[in-house]
């Protein structure tokens, strides 16, 4: 009796303990399960925070407002109810198409080739980006590129780049984006796009993009532009020669390669809810009063 006595003990302290340690185990669990709800609940509301800029956004670039570095901090303060709210719109149109220009042949390779040297890109880097975007498959020097950047593990694509973000996969380019972001100096894809109808935004375009799209254009006359675009003096193509008197041959190249219209826009937002955060960006179109999305994703401040 005494044994029985003692195991039936043992087995009540057992059962007891187990059920301590379950409901133990309920109460970190339901208090994860909160927590987790919540964490949900406060990303949920970040993320349609912020398409709600995006929608407001959309207006402002309809309207051609989208010019105010303040806006989607104003936007913002309309349409979110709590949180903060940071980002950024970029015209596409202020930057030199990588595709195009490769596509155009020697002239608009030149024009990469300005915009590389400026940067202080190596060679190796530039024929690189070249390679794997031209049909052909045979590098800049006339070696089998399957031979040279076989080595490396990678072959170029012989396409246009998809995203500018493509540029991180490239070999010699990738340690270019790294360098440049070492030195704290403006990413390449600042001045360098996949998307637009081809055409630079001279309105809008920065110092080194003027400098590259003309082999005549000099440090004065770019910064000139830029004052006078700042004045607000130059609105038209005809007012580079009506207001600046530039050069023939600059002109000639600014009409080829340029515009003054703004159709195709980057816009990057951040919206912090308490804890959490929610990002997109979205590359929208403008056509007259109508702006439709051509790329949107959410979830990450920049695409991979």
């Amino acid at each position: 009796m005494d044994n029985h006595r003692g195991f039936f003990l043992i087995l009540v302290a057992a059962v007891v303990a187990a059920l301590a340690a379950i409901l133990v185990q309920f109460g970190v669990d339901a208090q994860l399960g909160t927590l987790t709800a919540g964490n949900f609940r406060d990303e949920t509301l970040a993320r349609q925070e912020a398409k709600s800029v995006l929608a407001g956004v959309k207006v402002a670039i309809a309207s051609d407002r989208w010019r105010d570095p303040g806006l989607i901090p104003l936007i913002a303060e309309k349409v979110c109810q709590e949180g903060t709210c940071d980002g950024v719109i970029s015209n596409e149109e202020g930057k030199l198409p990588v595709n195009r220009l490769v596509g155009a042949g020697m002239s608009g390779i030149e024009i990469l080739r300005r915009y590389w040297d400026l940067r202080g890109g190596s060679p190796g880097s530039f024929h690189a980006l070249v390679d794997w975007i031209d049909a052909d498959e045979r590098t800049v020097t006339g070696e089998s590129e399957a031979s040279f950047y076989g080595k490396l593990g990678v072959l170029p694509g012989n396409r246009p780049l998809q995203s500018i973000f493509e540029l991180s996969r490239i070999p010699y380019v990738k340690e270019e984006v790294e360098r440049l972001k070492k030195i704290k100096a403006p990413p390449l894809r600042r001045d360098l796009t996949t998307w637009g109808d081809g055409r630079v935004n001279l309105l809008t375009a920065s110092r080194d993009v003027l400098m590259a799209l003309s082999e005549g254009m000099t440090p004065a006359l770019a910064d000139r532009i830029l004052a006078a675009r700042e004045l607000g003096q130059i609105q038209t193509m005809g007012d580079f020669n009506r207001v600046l008197h530039v050069p023939a041959a600059v002109f000639q190249d600014l009409a080829r390669w340029g515009t003054t219209r703004s159709r195709t826009f980057c816009v990057q937002i951040r919206v912090t809810y308490r804890k959490a955060r929610a990002g997109l960006w979205a590359v929208l179109r403008r056509t007259g009063l109508v702006v439709r999305i051509l790329y949107f994703r959410e979830g990450s401040w920049q695409p991979a």
